[in-house]
């Protein structure tokens, strides 16, 4: 059993752990638990993270990018790379007349984004990417101008829609001033299922004249999070967090302070706080001051690499390591970035956006390399706000231009829906230019084709079992198996016998 918060087994490195360029398979047999109160992990990993060199395959989710949240949920990811080149950003497209990419999120091996639009008579809305720059409008139940946040419980997707407030991105004041606050369940066949109003019975009252953000009204969900089987949320211009019970009805839950986005951790609900703190919800019951990242007056992204947490920061755009109890560690400034937004980890590394360049940077152990500009608009302020990982590839949604783009680094295959939890069969393979990914002896990933002689994986590193790039696994391993070719069908479908 490993516990997700330090079991896991090395071994040493040795010439049969050197694959080079050959093809090769892992095989394992996978327990998780809908119940788990953290992120699940790494199953295998023998990566070095600084030359970017080595494989690894662990089950994902993106938690703390932002509004959004969870971008990605229990998704399988199996990646190589071999220090290959940086890659180049491909624009995805502007979804409708999308000022801000308010979130961006996979599920079902779909990937959604939600969107405002500021124009007088123009809403927010939620659409569904079908490639080639191609975006499906799937509507907003009441017209509000954003879809805020997207997340994936009991197998749907829920939406928390809202009122942004234009002046914190430079846009003035907003024309359509429609309320929001409430969350949404959209059904396969489109309709939108009302779920209740979080915090709507005690807020400040619609015609009450308020200035700035923190208004007390409930009228801008944000930051859906599935944590321990239950979907939380928060309010943004109101205080507190709140747990859906079903049908109509949210619970407020605490704590007294305005929160801007959640991220799980070691078993925990961590609230990023407006004025930089962050706290930590404990058996159901207490908030706990968790210290606040040096200079921090707003937190709005973290990301859990290698087993460590990390937020970004405003004003200094900076990142902070959390090193438990009260205690954070700067690993230092951004470029010359002012806040840090969406933060998800991709293929091995993290990767932050930032504010005001709208640039994205990659995490290279306590320095930052830059990736690139995605939004090249005039305006004062440009964001990365969004991030997800999708079909291989990182996703990234701006503001102003309201675009999405994506680049891919060495190469993955990933199972784009939620990892169904008990007992289930994970191999992966590499196998003449690709690499797949089985559960249950069925094919359900294969990456991009590559000239294998690019990717040469050997390293130093020990091979790791239950930790890697990403956390301690939380569940369970049996029968874990590594080949040196790729397993035949008929291997495969032996394999699930059990």
């Amino acid at each position: 059993m490993f516990n997700g918060r330090s079991a896991f087994l090395e071994v040493e490195d040795h010439p049969a752990l050197k694959w080079g360029t050959r093809d090769f398979s892992v095989a394992a047999w996978v327990h998780t638990s809908a119940q788990s109160g953290d992120v699940i992990g790494d199953v295998i990993s023998k990566f070095d993270s600084e030359a970017r060199k080595g494989l690894h395959l662990g089950i994902l989710t993106n938690t703390g990018v932002t509004s959004t949240t969870q971008p990605n949920y229990r998704n399988l990811h199996f990646g190589i790379d071999s220090e290959r080149p940086a890659p180049r950003w491909n624009d995805c497209g502007r979804p409708g007349h999308a000022v801000l990419i308010a979130s961006l999120k996979v599920s079902n091996n779909t990937l959604y984004a939600s969107t405002l639009e500021t124009g007088a008579g123009e809403r927010g809305h939620l659409w569904r990417y079908e490639g080639d720059r191609h975006w499906v409008d799937l509507g907003n139940p009441i017209g509000c101008n954003v879809v805020n946040s997207v997340a994936e419980f009991d197998g749907a997707l829920y939406c928390g829609i809202g009122r942004y407030m234009g002046a914190g991105s430079a846009l003035g004041e907003l024309p359509n001033r429609t309320p929001g606050g409430q969350v949404y369940r959209v059904e396969k066949d489109g309709r939108w299922i009302y779920c209740g109003h979080p915090g709507a019975e005690d807020a400040t009252p619609e015609h009450v004249a308020t200035i700035g953000y923190a208004s007390g009204k409930a009228d801008d969900v944000f930051a859906l999070t599935v944590y321990r089987g239950h979907l939380y949320c928060a309010s943004n211009h109101r205080r507190g967090a709140f747990v859906y019970e079903g049908g109509e009805t949210w619970r407020y839950v605490g704590p007294d302070l305005r929160i801007l986005s959640f991220t799980v951790y070691r078993g925990g609900l961590y609230a990023l706080i407006n004025g930089g703190p962050m706290y930590r919800y404990e058996d159901g019951s207490e908030w706990v001051y968790c210290g606040c990242p040096a200079g921090s007056t707003q937190t709005y992204g973290a990301v859990t690499v290698e087993g460590c947490l990390y937020a970004g920061t405003w004003p200094e755009g900076e990142v902070h390591r959390y090193d438990g109890g009260e205690t954070w560690s700067a690993l230092g400034r951004v470029g010359y970035e002012r806040e840090i937004m969406g933060m998800a980890l991709y293929n091995g590394k993290a990767y932050v956006g930032s504010l005001p360049m709208a640039n994205v940077w990659r995490m290279d152990d306590e320095r930052f390399t830059f990736m690139g500009t995605l939004d090249t608009a005039s305006a004062p302020l440009r964001r990365v706000w969004a991030m997800a990982v999708y079909q291989g590839k990182l996703f990234a949604g701006t503001l102003p231009s309201g675009r999405v783009y994506s680049m891919e680094a060495g190469k993955m295959a990933t199972w784009d829906s939620a990892f169904p939890t008990g007992w289930h069969h994970v191999a992966a393979l590499r196998h003449e230019g690709m690499l797949r990914l089985y559960v249950d002896g069925a094919q359900v990933a294969v990456s991009t084709a590559f000239n294998s002689r690019d990717y040469d994986l050997s390293n130093n590193q020990p091979l790791k079992i239950g930790f890697g790039v990403n956390d301690y696994f939380d569940g369970l391993l049996s029968d874990l198996r590594i080949y040196h070719r790729p397993l035949e069908d008929s291997e495969l479908t032996d394999l699930t016998m059990r």
